[in-house]
């Protein structure tokens, strides 16, 4: 019932190797290419240029959010490095809302480069706001350092066909605001047939286009044919629409904008702190955004934009070298075919009595067997890792002992349980038994989703195809049959290695068990190959499976041992002073990641721990200690007109910081019936129940750029039921009574996001 020439040890450690090969050249192909010099040739894009620029407009480390003096500096910045350019920069001035209720008056900077044809034109945009906590180098300095060089590069090229418009906007951090008032205010913006949108969620990595308007294939087939170092899939794209991030290219792919959204996600630690410098800003990555947005705004600026095709595709690329794609429609017909075809070889073997139906049978039980007890292992592994402190929050100061920890489980039980299962199911049974499963997972998720679904598709016609000339015999093959194992391994291999490296960037901690989960799978079709090692005795046999689990208890112990942040990868931390004005009371308030509280703070003064934080819609835990109580006038909502009709009670408030606070909120609690909300009368779009969890239900309404006269909130309340509001209003940074818990930080904790903020609190009464 076994092939006569029965690969041993000999054909797996070979096997093993390519596969080693095969993962080391998934993680060189996702390192950014070299930087070129500050005398690369004009019209290619040169990292070393753009450095210079980056250090001008972002060296000195200062945070720059909406509204700032810091904003205003940076945007001078900006305008000086086009205007050097020969262009025309123009700054766009508008107040924005979003669907979470935060508005801002920003503040844009827009250039044009006029092409050889007038109309239908292509936009080039990055944002130059960053969070109050960082300084934003690479989110988002490195996508305007990238924009101001590809405008240098834009003089050195042809007339394009169609005109180039560059927005470098405002308040992305805010709500994509500025994004916002370009597509809704701006005359130029009518004429945008695509944009490409440069973006970062960490400071290094490869940038990857992970985002494509509704034509799909059209986008991704531009790209394919002009990037030198193309770095996308198709998997990026579809799962990125499930999640609930957003960048500006959002506001843009709403209206109806094609094109490509580009970003890196290497050291994650970075996003969103201080560490977001220009001393951590990659110089490859820059290179590598630059090298993307100029190739593919030339090419969508000389391509015909009058009506791109509404298409989806399946695409990937390979190791940065080039791009597979082919019509999303083909893959579901295809993988039944695969699975037909598959059937077809099973019910052979069976027939020529290669193949009996028990051993089929433990075959398909044994892959179950893998992925059942791989996930149960990982989930149970990742559990006490989490209850015994080793992994506090979701990225961790070193986490390659993690990874290696779980691809190596996954290792150690395909290989144990394949070994285990061999003696009832041969070579044949254990191929049967993978490729079905593959197979039918293929139809399955390339009927949900066929974007996802090529990582099994393509491994699974490769074993259909690869498999025929060994499979239709009447007898056994004697040579190379192990290559009907070996060959669409090795595809999985390609297509899946560089996905499951860059999980833990896009994920962190929380998909360590589903990391697991995808290396048992990719591994699987190496059961038929471990079958051959049923005849060496000792060593031999349990090499590979005992080198596997080693790893995995010397890589549980190094994470074990390792700490989980460093002054390079610090935990998140952020303080508070906080005075409510109705009591009088005030408070330093800590929120940690992890939710513990650093040892250096907590003997700074008496903290003590709440689950949630002192305001009812806090969902995080919090740690709180009095403060002294300090002379500042608390924030103000003034009704200044009210009027009833259809059951409904209209007012028109004033929000106001009376101590001229950047920030100022309203806070309306669940149920209370809110409706038909205007901020400086800009409507607020209707708030989605995910808006909502947010916040506990709560409804916000808030201004990030306070002036001094405040700003005007018209809002209905069903007539009848009194609401109590809350007022708030923030400023960045602790007063000066609170240097002590400042300088009890230590150098493994961080602010980030929002920072470090002092708030004034007080509750206003409302009777419809």
């Amino acid at each position: 019932m076994q092939p006569e020439d029965t690969p041993g040890a000999r054909r797996v450690l070979p096997t093993v190797a390519i596969l080693a090969v095969i993962f080391f050249l998934s993680v060189a192909g996702l390192r950014p290419p070299a930087p070129q010099p500050a005398s690369a040739p004009a019209a290619q894009f040169s990292a070393g240029r753009a450095r210079e620029v980056l250090n001008h407009l972002v060296g000195d480390g200062i945070p720059h959010p909406t509204g700032s003096a810091a904003n205003g500096v940076v945007r001078g910045r900006v305008i000086d490095e086009l205007t050097k350019l020969g262009y025309q920069p123009q700054v766009q001035t508008g107040f924005s809302c979003d669907e979470f209720g935060t508005c801002a008056t920003v503040k844009n900077i827009l250039a044009r480069l006029d092409g050889a044809e007038p109309g239908a034109s292509v936009l080039l945009a990055a944002h130059y706001d960053s969070v109050p906590a960082g300084p934003g180098a690479s989110d988002d300095g490195a996508g305007v350092a990238a924009v101001i060089e590809i405008a240098r590069a834009l003089k050195s090229t042809a007339v394009p066909r169609h005109s180039i418009i560059i927005l470098i906007d405002d308040g992305e951090e805010a709500g994509l605001l500025g994004a916002r008032v370009f597509v809704a205010e701006s005359p130029w913006a009518k004429d945008v047939r695509a944009a490409v949108n440069l973006e970062a969620r960490g400071t290094s990595g490869p940038s990857m286009m992970f985002e494509t308007g509704t034509a799909n294939y059209w986008a991704v087939k531009l790209y394919s044919q002009h990037a030198s170092r193309p770095a996308a899939s198709s998997i990026f794209y579809q799962v990125y629409k499930q999640l609930p991030n957003d960048t500006d290219f959002t506001v843009f792919k709403a209206s109806g904008y094609q094109g490509a959204n580009f970003a890196f996600i290497g050291d994650v630690n970075h996003y969103h702190t201080q560490l977001d410098n220009f001393a951590n800003a990659d110089p490859g990555s820059l290179q590598h955004h630059g090298d993307n947005a100029l190739r593919m705004i030339l090419a969508l600026a000389n391509s015909d934009l009058t009506s791109p095709p509404v298409r989806e595709a399946v695409f990937f690329d390979l190791f940065e070298r080039g791009v597979v794609m082919w019509p999303a429609g083909w893959s579901f017909p295809v993988a039944i075919v695969a699975l037909i075809l598959l059937l077809f070889q099973v019910g052979w073997l069976i027939a020529k009595n290669r193949l009996l139906p028990s051993a089929l049978l433990w075959g398909v039980v044994n892959w179950l067997a893998i992925f059942v007890t791989t996930g149960v292992l990982a989930l149970i592994l990742q559990k006490i890792l989490h209850a015994t402190g080793v992994t506090p929050t979701n990225w961790l100061a070193h986490p390659l002992p993690l990874q290696i920890a779980f691809w190596c489980l996954a290792i150690s039980v395909v290989t144990v349980l394949s070994l285990a299962f061999e003696s009832r199911t041969g070579y044949w049974g254990l191929w049967a038994g993978v490729w079905i499963w593959w197979t039918l997972f293929s139809v399955v998720i390339s009927w949900l989703s066929s974007g996802i679904g090529y990582i099994l598709l393509v491994p699974s016609c490769t074993a259909v195809l690869v498999g025929l000339p060994f499979t239709l015999r009447r007898g056994e093959p004697r040579n190379g049959v192990w290559l009907s194992a070996a060959l669409p391994l090795f595809v999985a291999g390609v297509l899946g290695f560089g996905h499951v490296i860059l999980l833990y960037d896009g994920l962190g901690i929380r998909i360590l068990a589903g990391i697991a989960l995808l290396v048992a799978l990719l591994l699987s079709p190496l059961a038929p190959l471990l079958a051959s090692l049923r005849e060496p005795k000792g060593f031999a046999r349990f090499a590979l499976p005992g080198a596997a689990l080693v790893a995995t208890l010397l890589a549980v112990f190094a994470a074990v041992v390792a700490p989980a942040y460093s002054a390079k990868a610090p935990e998140h931390v952020n303080l508070q002073y906080r005075q409510d004005a109705d009591s009088g009371r005030s408070q330093w308030v800590v929120y940690t990641d992890s939710g513990r509280l650093p040892e250096p703070i907590r003997v700074a003064t008496n903290f003590h721990r709440l689950d949630k934080g002192s305001f009812p819609w806090d969902s995080l835990p919090a740690f709180l200690a009095d403060a002294p109580h300090l002379e500042i006038a608390a924030p103000t909502f003034t009704i200044l007109e009210s009027s009833e009709s259809g059951g409904m009670r209209h007012y028109r408030a004033l929000l106001r910081s009376e101590r001229g606070a950047p920030e100022a909120v309203v806070f309306f609690p669940p149920d209370s019936g809110i409706d038909h909300v205007r901020i400086q009368d800009q409507p607020i779009p209707q708030k989605t129940a995910r808006v909502f969890r947010y916040f506990n239900g709560w409804d916000l309404y808030r201004c990030l750029t306070m002036t001094a006269k405040g700003i005007e909130v018209q809002f209905e309340l069903p007539l009848g039921t009194p609401v109590e509001v809350y007022v708030l209003d923030l400023s960045y940074g602790l007063p000066l009574e609170g240097m002590f818990v400042l300088k009890s930080r230590p150098l493994t904790a961080t602010p980030y996001s929002q920072g470090d903020v002092t708030i004034l609190s007080r509750q206003v009464q409302l009777n419809p």
